[in-house]
């Protein structure tokens, strides 16, 4: 595919791409990894790491999504202010109290809680705690939280601040990487179980964030992202040890 289209630039197998959603898997991993750690359990309401009132969800309920949050896209203050750096506490700030409804809805907001619980837990920035945990075990090498640079994918003079999207859509990476953490989750590379083996009754959405589904007999892995102008997904077969990335 082309990886610039005005400029006729060709996308490489190892081109940088902003993944979006993708994050989410990464983040749900990562606090698989923390709990396997013993700094938390799925089963902790997210009100023991960071102020939430009650009902307060779980862990593994914001991962789940559960709650059915509501989004904080939709807030005036992403849509004015995503161009522009921001803080997790400014995240935090536009995040709505949960009525106890399970709604099994998805929303970013729900990631947000999620990363910032594995900050708290971890003493870390959210960013460290994915490349201590996640990157390098997996080997993603060209994984970050930056943008990509305009001599590699897509350029956008207004494109969204990956502060903003954070531990729900914040990372930067290539197709091999993603297929690098793909392979690490059917190898059990991280230590915290088989794909396979994770409960799937909560709308079929797993503790390591992705979604399941079943297609002519076979149990699959999904997660899509989007942001700005990038689109991503990611499928898993378990049974093949397989997955594709785009």
């Amino acid at each position: 595919g082309r990886g610039q289209i005005a400029a006729g630039r060709e996308a490489s197998a190892d081109s940088l791409y902003r993944i979006a959603s993708l994050t989410k898997p990464i983040t749900a991993s990562a606090v698989l990894i923390s709990e396997q750690a013993g700094r938390l359990s799925r089963t902790d309401k997210i009100n023991r790491f960071l102020p939430f009132p009650e009902p307060a969800p779980t862990i593994d309920e914001l991962i789940k999504h559960v709650p059915g949050l509501p989004d904080y896209l939709a807030t005036p203050a992403y849509q004015n202010g995503r161009t522009s750096p921001t803080t997790v506490e400014t995240l935090l700030s536009l995040i709505q109290p949960w009525d106890g409804v399970r709604r099994y809805q998805y929303s970013n907001s729900h990631a947000i809680l999620s990363g910032a619980a594995l900050q708290k837990v971890n003493g870390l920035r959210y960013e460290d705690v994915v490349q201590r945990d996640i990157f390098v075990p997996a080997g993603m090498s060209r994984s970050s939280f930056a943008l990509p640079p305009a001599s590699e994918s897509f350029s956008f003079s207004s494109a969204t601040h990956p502060s903003w999207n954070y531990a729900a859509g914040g990372v930067t990476s290539t197709a091999p990487d993603m297929n690098r953490f793909n392979q690490a989750l059917l190898s059990n590379a991280f230590g915290f179980g088989a794909v396979e083996s994770f409960d799937r009754s909560a709308g079929g959405v797993t503790s390591f964030g992705m979604g399941s589904g079943v297609s002519g007999g076979d149990l699959r892995f999904t997660h899509t992202g989007l942001v700005d102008s990038y689109g991503s997904y990611s499928v898993i077969f378990p049974a093949d040890r397989a997955s594709i990335v785009v």
